[in-house]
């Protein structure tokens, strides 16, 4: 992974697929750093989304301007001039936007773009080694910027037609009800209620993760809809019980990477 972002999935990605159901569709509509997505094996066909324009610009010049990214990367200075220069302004230039992105995402003090924040670790050094690697596994992936809605309609509608709905997994981790995040679009109640009767609509096989929020557990039980509990998990203000939500009870088998 090249991006670093509050709330991603690689820790616990593994634990949490123990819970995926055998599929050779995978669609994640929050793609966000790819938590899980970097951190699971990769099946026949992956489709991918994230609405933030910064997500998907980074992932896009990954795809297709690795040597320039790389280029540039190398001559970008870490200090906290910069910092404030690209806290006012933003850039149009690809590649620009996608080095403002990273710097504020990966160097500043959890995501926040408050101050520059350091550690033991070399910064550039993890980013070069996690880039060849990164643009091996998404350079097939298909990448969209829509809103969760269209999305996945659009991809499920063309699934359904073509009869792939029962090889297809639609995995979820939008932005966590109540937290603080560092995200461009949050969620709110009525967006988790969306994206549930999106989901049981298309007829897929589907997992959500999210806090036990007493919302998400109201709206699991009324649809009837299987509960994980995952594991203790720590945000930047306190420690919540990870689950996930999906709509068949148990594996049909454990993942093994069809």
């Amino acid at each position: 992974m090249i991006l670093r972002r509050v709330g991603n999935k690689s820790k616990i990605a593994m634990e949490i697929q123990k819970y995926f159901p055998k599929h050779k569709i995978y669609i994640e509509p929050f793609f966000g750093a790819g938590g899980m997505f970097f951190n699971k094996p990769k099946v026949q066909y992956n489709i991918v989304n994230d609405l933030d324009s910064d997500v998907f610009n980074l992932f896009q010049v990954v795809s297709n301007n690795k040597k320039e990214l790389a280029e540039a990367f190398f001559t970008m200075p870490i200090h906290s001039d910069l910092l404030n220069y690209w806290k006012k302004n933003k850039e149009q230039n690809p590649i620009q936007k996608a080095l403002r992105f990273l710097f504020l995402s990966n160097f500043t003090l959890y995501g926040t773009q408050d101050t520059v924040g350091y550690g033991c670790q070399n910064s550039k050094d993890c980013f070069y080694k996690g880039l060849n690697e990164t643009h091996k596994k998404i350079f097939d992936v298909q990448f969209a910027n829509f809103s969760f809605e269209k999305f996945i309609r659009v991809t499920t509608q063309v699934l359904r037609n073509r009869g792939n709905i029962n090889e297809t997994l639609i995995y979820c981790d939008p932005p966590y009800l109540d937290t603080t995040d560092t995200y461009s679009n949050s969620f709110i109640n009525s967006d988790s209620e969306k994206l549930f009767d999106c989901l049981i609509e298309t007829g897929c096989k589907f997992a959500y993760s999210e806090f036990d929020h007493p919302f998400i557990l109201e709206q699991a039980e009324k649809r009837g809809l299987n509960v994980i509990k995952i594991g203790e998990r720590q945000n930047l203000k306190n420690r919540r019980i990870e689950i996930l939500v999906t709509n068949y009870k148990k594996p049909l088998s454990l993942f093994d990477g069809v």
